[in-house]
């Protein structure tokens, strides 16, 4: 009888991972323990930890911070592949690198894109905060779906935070409106998008 009996709060830590998990790299895998403890991923390589996954050409991951660095490589033609994509929950993040750390759940990224509503967010410079808002310098809103937007809201410091029922909202500061490079006198002080 009694070594039937379960304690409830072990059977819930053992089903959550105290480790990122790496998928198999396409290429390479090069482990280097001389100083900091690293691995390096090539090739087609995915990372999960929790509700977050990260996936991407190249990683680096450092073991003793629990850190890992991602980017996309140049192919033989000079073109960018395999570019990070960061998933979590229902939101999926493109971006040009990021670094991640796994026990703060911080992040720091550059030039990301990501659908907010019917519109699309831009950022050069980005940090992930532990509880999912986005801190974002020299932002973009736009409604415009092309890479290089036709016209966009310039934002120069923007928020995007997680409302208690689950929908993102984005809070911006001093903003101008821009159509083909070229900004406009139009600016706000301060505004926000709500998710539609």
């Amino acid at each position: 009888p009694d070594s039937a009996t379960f304690n409830k709060d072990s059977i819930e830590r053992a089903g959550t991972l105290e480790l990122p998990v790496f998928s198999q790299a396409r290429d390479s895998i090069v482990e280097d323990w001389d100083g900091k403890k690293m691995i390096y991923y090539y090739g087609d390589v995915s990372v999960k930890y929790k509700d977050i996954s990260i996936s991407s050409e190249y990683m680096a991951y450092d073991v003793d911070s629990k850190t890992v660095f991602a980017k996309g490589l140049k192919d033989t033609s000079g073109n960018i592949i395999g570019s990070p994509v960061m998933t979590q929950g229902n939101s999926s993040y493109e971006m040009e690198s990021v670094y991640y750390n796994f026990d703060s759940g911080k992040a720091k990224i550059k030039n990301m894109i990501t659908q907010e509503g019917d519109g699309f967010l831009h950022g050069q410079y980005l940090k992930k905060m532990p509880d999912n808002s986005i801190n974002i310098a020299k932002g973009k809103y736009t409604t415009c779906d092309h890479e290089h937007p036709h016209f966009y809201m310039k934002m120069t410091a923007a928020k995007v935070v997680t409302k208690s029922d689950g929908k993102k909202q984005t809070v911006f500061g001093p903003s101008y409106v821009v159509l083909e490079d070229v900004p406009t006198p139009l600016a706000l002080p301060f505004g926000f998008v709500p998710q539609m």
